[in-house]
């Protein structure tokens, strides 16, 4: 990503979007994580890694300053999923428009269902086909 990095800051890479990542609260778990922000930032998007253990209220104070960013949230440990649900209340609570996502070992798309996620991913390709129909 190092070598791939120059191209996406020159203009030569044209942006899709901005998407706004981070393992949720109390989950320090990020090599998921990681590697979905790779293919996510390699496939044109503009990736805000908020790294670990992120709080709701700085998901929101991140969207507030990338109006229309997606937002991916993570979680490895099933004790950590319920902040999933948090943030997403607290997003859509004061962004209805915010399109958000989850994913991450224990995570289900029934899960997705049960909070109001707006989509469940079960892996990066899966997450950049998603995001880009909904970019185009």
């Amino acid at each position: 990503m190092n070598h791939l990095k120059k191209f996406f800051k020159d203009g030569s890479v044209q942006r899709k979007g901005t998407v706004i990542i981070g393992t949720v609260e109390g989950d320090l778990h990020d090599i998921g994580k990681n590697l979905v922000a790779m293919m996510v930032e390699g496939n044109g998007y503009e990736v805000i890694d908020l790294g670990v253990d992120v709080k709701a209220e700085k998901f929101e104070e991140t969207l507030e300053q990338h109006p229309g960013a997606f937002v991916c949230m993570s979680a490895l440990l099933t004790t950590t999923m319920i902040h999933m649900e948090k943030i997403n209340q607290l997003l859509k609570e004061k962004h209805p428009e915010v399109k958000t996502f989850i994913g991450g070992a224990p995570v289900t798309a029934d899960f997705a269902r049960q909070i109001g996620v707006d989509y469940y991913s079960d892996g990066p390709q899966d997450l950049v086909e998603t995001l880009n129909k909904l970019s185009a």
